[in-house]
């Protein structure tokens, strides 16, 4: 028998935390999991995340881990997430991160700054 792999529930104050964390207002949180501003404010509150919006919770972290690296603090991150950027086709990261591509964009440009390459 094959077994099955599952994400595990994320806490609700963990997203709660995050977004303050990084300055992500609850419009912008509810965009990267992919819920309306009303369905994220009754997800809030709930003690966890279902499984796919906890999926999608783990990788905006992975993300926010990466940024914060390559920044060096959450200060410098948020800033960063809320300016248009030229690699990005002159949107902002966190506008890009409410796709999969998009947030999948942001982690490699991160990549790329965490390394020293600018362009």
């Amino acid at each position: 028998m094959t077994k099955e792999y599952k994400i595990e529930a994320t806490d609700s104050a963990l997203v709660k935390e995050a977004a303050v964390d990084y300055g992500i207002s609850r419009d912008e949180m509810a965009g990267l999991l992919g819920v309306s501003e009303k369905t994220y404010y009754n997800m809030m509150q709930k003690n966890h995340l279902d499984a796919e919006r906890s999926d999608r919770f783990h990788f905006i972290q992975q993300i926010l881990t990466s940024g914060e690296e390559a920044f060096g603090s959450k200060a410098n991150l948020s800033k960063w997430l809320k300016t248009p950027q030229s690699t990005l086709d002159g949107y902002t990261p966190l506008n890009m991160m409410a796709t999969i591509t998009g947030a999948n964009r942001v982690l490699h440009v991160l990549g790329r700054i965490k390394h020293g390459i600018t362009s």
